[in-house]
């Protein structure tokens, strides 16, 4: 039972991950310390001094841990996803 619920363990982990990755409100109301912000709350801080194209690329930088998150885990979340469209 364990190993077919892998996938779907996986895929539920995956967009917990994300979720934490991109909550944004909560730690722009807390945290008012810069050391202690989320790299997307300093990124929008910061997009009022710096230039557009660095903050393009810090946007990219930033995003980074997530692309490889999903290219290490790929077939495990495809396949979580696929698991609940198939019947039998």
């Amino acid at each position: 039972m364990l190993p077919m619920s892998r996938p779907v363990l996986g895929v539920v982990s995956i967009f917990a991950l994300v979720a934490v990755w991109q909550d944004f409100l909560w730690p722009l109301m807390v945290f008012s310390d810069t050391d202690n912000q989320p790299i997307s709350v300093a990124l929008v801080q910061l997009s009022q001094n710096i230039q557009l194209t660095v903050l393009i690329a810090a946007m990219v930088i930033a995003s980074i841990p997530m692309v490889a998150l999903f290219l290490v885990f790929q077939r495990h979340i495809i396949a979580g996803i696929s698991a609940g469209s198939t019947k039998g």
